[in-house]
């Protein structure tokens, strides 16, 4: 199946937002996921502190993402736009196993409902932040095919009445 996925560029390489946001991602090639390190806490050490254990390679399936971003102000409640360092790539993820009953049936509760482990050969839906706009995939391999252009993530999301984060300065 195919998605989006938002990514980090330094140098002109891709870097994943926060979990494992050293290793530069390449551009066609199948990228299994990994758990990340563990904490004491339970939950995974990310670039931004520590985030809560949602193994696997988390996916949209629209570029749009307004939870993450920056602010124009620090004492804004939510981003305002999309730093110039932030990209959305096309990707390609393995759907050939549907692991959306058994992440239905690890929780107890609508926050609970994901694995615990990487969908291997897989995805299951999750909604990973109460902000997100869409439902999110989590998958346990991805393939990135490009990086879009403003204008693409645009053209997408209008189609479907969505709206990413602006760039800063761009209206």
């Amino acid at each position: 199946m195919e998605g989006y996925k938002l990514f980090n560029v330094k140098h002109g390489e891709l870097f994943t937002l926060y979990v494992d946001a050293k290793e530069p991602r390449p551009i066609g090639v199948w990228l299994e996921a990994s758990e990340g390190k563990r904490m004491p806490s339970g939950r995974v050490k990310a670039s931004s502190g520590e985030l809560c254990f949602r193994p696997g390679w988390h996916v949209c399936e629209y570029p749009v993402a307004t939870h993450i971003g920056s602010k124009e102000n620090p004492t804004d409640a939510r981003p305002s736009y999309r730093p110039d360092n932030q990209v959305w790539a096309l990707i390609e993820f393995s759907d050939e196993i549907d692991y959306q009953v058994q992440a239905e049936l690890a929780g107890k509760c609508a926050r609970d409902k994901m694995l615990r482990y990487v969908p291997k050969n897989g995805f299951y839906r999750y909604k990973t932040n109460a902000q997100a706009v869409v439902q999110w995939y989590i998958c346990g391999a991805i393939k990135i095919k490009r990086i879009l252009t403003d204008e693409e993530v645009e053209s997408i999301n209008n189609a479907v009445g969505l709206h990413d984060l602006p760039r800063k300065g761009v209206k």
